[in-house]
């Protein structure tokens, strides 16, 4: 019965990790996943999510399964999830040691889902909640990917951009 159980379980899981090859398996040691980015010429960003969050659930049914989505991201980013409510220790970028609410404490968070992009160095770039389509969703990575940060803003970008 035990066995039943787990592989029941593991039967759940594997189709999200295998659905997104982008998200990256962490110990969520935030410090060491920036570097392996980086080694990898790859950005990191962050997303927060709680249990039995509707748009969690679709981002990873609808974004995360679109093929463009996934070439992108895996080609640009890792993904790390944090839970907003969770209790695992996050070590931030930083170096600092926090609970998984903490951290999103410590970043603004209090739904979900919300993405936060990091630059090579750590800094946050950009953070953007809600439920994001594929093609806006690929139009985000973008704008983290080609450096638009550094001279407009989000909006502006994806009304210029929209279509495209």
């Amino acid at each position: 019965m035990r066995v039943l159980f787990v592989l029941i379980i593991l039967s759940l899981l594997v189709p999200f990790a295998e659905a997104t090859p982008f998200l990256k398996p962490s110990f969520l040691n935030l410090r060491e996943d920036l570097e392996e980015a980086r080694r990898e010429n790859k950005l990191l960003f962050v997303m927060f999510h709680q249990e039995g969050c509707p748009f969690c659930d679709k981002m990873r049914k609808v974004t995360f399964q679109d093929r463009r989505v996934q070439e992108y991201f895996t080609k640009h980013f890792y993904m790390v999830e944090i839970d907003i409510r969770g209790s695992n220790e996050v070590v931030d970028i930083d170096g600092k040691k926090l609970t998984e609410k903490q951290f999103s404490l410590k970043h603004g968070v209090r739904l979900t889902p919300v993405f936060l992009f990091f630059d090579a160095e750590g800094k946050p770039i950009v953070k953007v909640p809600g439920y994001i389509e594929p093609q806006e969703f690929i139009l985000l990575g973008r704008y983290v990917v080609e450096g638009h940060y550094k001279t407009k803003n989000l909006v502006q970008f994806l009304r210029e951009n929209k279509g495209r």
